[in-house]
């Protein structure tokens, strides 16, 4: 398949100083005339469309109007308990109807939403807590909103935590809506990566309501005909910003359910696409490839499927491919499969694929990510080698708040950390260069032997972090998750290490040092599911992964 035309001709060619010639993109325009923030949060005037939320334990849903008065009578009771105008309130964002209404209820009374991410596990919980203590405090959040017991969630001193059973007012109960205007600073979302080293980026209100104008435009959303289904956590940017939201500002049909639900069983997703009609969804490469690794009931409708982003990791063709083969005779159509590239940075959404182009490869068998989206300027060197890849335009952030407070961004560009090409029109992402190691003269990404592992591995190997080796930064170690129930000994978990290394050599070249087969939910991952390679390393090179350790190759 070859990529067709990108959605804008606007580009501009140069040279750089080591030769290479450099292409700067610049995404279409998109409405300049769209609701504010404040009236995407208030749909009182909402039809017979709404909102459901799906959890374990119960299914509900609200009207449209509905969820702005639950939402109303939050906001009321968090102006009673002492937000202002301006006010910053941090939570955690979890997909049920009390935390929706939260956030809402939060820029109602004209407060800012710091979305914070969940607590880890047990063994890495106090070095988050050491961690974002700081920064909320920093902030100067004087509330944080919490579902239950607050002793695992970074208060800072002296902050006031609200329960979410507090700020819910029973359905019975009304209250009109306080006037406040939603701060500049309405949003501040963490990094997927800042368990580590907390960065929080500052959004702008205008800039959020400006980019979901552009995302439902890209998306063509429809009221009366489209209907938006997403698992994924809205303490992210991807299910907050680019489904929940986008929804909410389109005021069409919306589910929304736990991301327990997709990790418990993973068939619930296309299950419910089918049962809802669903024709927008979203998630990143990792459950395209759990979906495709499950059986699914007769009867499954996904005709309906108009757009199905794929972002937030690399793309894998062999895991699109994979999906299709499962997805497409239940209706899915290929064309809907539309692989994007954003960061919080930029809010969430960078370049797409167009409406109806399909997953297409280009040089080096790689995956393309699509051109520009309206406001959005982007920088790559063209030709197919790895280089810098740099943002500008309409949504960059702000800047970033911190443990020693708010640092602005500078400059016109911004580096993403990401290396990648410019080929016809549209993006090509190879990987983050702070994990790549060059051998003779090639570059080759984590993420290429990442690919590999899940090649060689199939469905017996549910993730793979690869890392550079702590002792020879110039070699890969690699941690591979396994399913005890296809893996069932450490004879067989070492003939799949040895699989997976044979195959690395012979495909990229080069020889893993170590590779250790772990149980599954070993690899620490950040808030959109992405492996934590860092904190790999830091494991596997300090003994804390011998417990977990199946088999090992060195």
């Amino acid at each position: 398949m070859t990529a067709s035309a990108p959605e804008t001709d606007r580009q501009e060619t140069g040279t750089l100083e080591n030769g290479g010639e450099v292409t700067v993109l610049q995404g279409p325009d998109y409405p300049t005339e769209h609701l504010s923030l404040e009236e995407i949060v208030r749909p009182f005037r909402g039809t017979r469309l709404g909102l459901t939320v799906v959890d374990r334990q119960a299914t509900t849903r609200l009207t449209y109007a509905k969820l702005a008065a639950r939402a109303a009578s939050t906001a009321y009771r968090l102006r009673r308990a002492g937000v202002t105008p301006g006010t910053p309130v941090a939570m955690t964002v979890n997909n049920g109807l009390d935390s929706i209404t939260a956030v809402m209820g939060i820029w109602m009374a004209g407060g800012c939403v710091v979305s914070v991410p969940p607590p880890p596990r047990a063994a890495a919980l106090q070095r988050y807590l050491d961690n974002f203590v700081p920064v909320l405090d920093a902030i100067g959040s004087p509330f944080f909103v919490s579902d239950g017991d607050s002793t695992d969630l970074p208060v800072p001193p002296g902050a006031k935590t609200l329960s979410l059973v507090e700020l819910t007012a029973p359905d019975h109960e009304r209250h009109a809506v306080p006037e406040a205007a939603i701060p500049d600073r309405a949003l501040i979302q963490f990094t997927s990566g800042s368990i580590g080293a907390p960065k929080g980026v500052v959004l702008r209100g205008d800039q959020l309501a400006g980019h979901l104008a552009m995302i439902t435009t890209h998306m063509e959303l429809e009221v009366d005909r489209d209907r938006v289904v997403s698992w994924l956590p809205l303490y992210h940017d991807m299910g907050l910003v680019a489904m929940f939201l986008s929804g909410l500002a389109s005021r069409a049909e919306m589910v929304i359910a736990a991301p327990s639900t997709f990790a418990g069983k993973p068939s619930s997703w296309l299950t419910t696409l089918s049962q809802a009609r669903a024709t927008i969804t979203a998630a990143p490469n990792f459950a395209y490839r759990l979906a495709a690794s499950v059986p699914y009931e007769e009867g499954l409708d996904l005709s309906r499927m108009r757009t199905a982003l794929s972002g937030g990791e690399r793309l894998h063709w062999q895991t699109l491919l994979d999906f299709h083969a499962v997805a497409g005779p239940l209706g899915f159509p290929w064309e809907a499969i539309r692989p994007s590239y954003g960061l919080a940075e930029g809010i969430v959404g960078s370049t797409s694929r167009p409406l109806f182009g399909g997953p297409t490869q280009g040089p080096g068998g790689h995956v393309s990510l699509g051109a520009p989206l309206g406001g959005v300027r982007l920088r790559a060197e063209t030709g197919g080698e790895p280089a810098p890849i740099h943002l500008a335009g309409d949504w960059l952030f702000e800047g970033y708040q911190t443990a020693e407070g708010f640092v602005p961004r500078q400059g016109e560009w911004w580096d993403t950390g990401d290396a990648g090409f410019v080929h016809d029109g549209e993006l090509y992402v190879l990987g983050r260069r702070d994990e790549v190691i060059t051998l003779a003269g090639r570059n080759i990404f984590a993420e290429d032997v990442e690919a590999v592992g899940h090649d060689v591995g199939g469905p017996r190997v549910g993730a793979c972090a690869v890392f550079r080796d702590s002792i020879d930064s110039g070699r890969f170690s690699m941690l591979a998750e396994v399913d005890h129930a296809l893996v069932t000994s450490p004879d067989e978990a070492t003939a799949l290490a040895r699989q997976i290394r044979s195959a690395v050599t012979d495909t990229l070249g080069t020889r893993l040092t170590s590779i250790r087969i772990v149980r599954r939910g070993t690899i620490p991952r950040t808030t959109s599911g992405k492996v934590q390679r860092a904190q790999c390393r830091a494991l596997h090179s300090d003994g804390q992964l011998d417990r977990r350790t199946v088999a090992e190759l060195t």
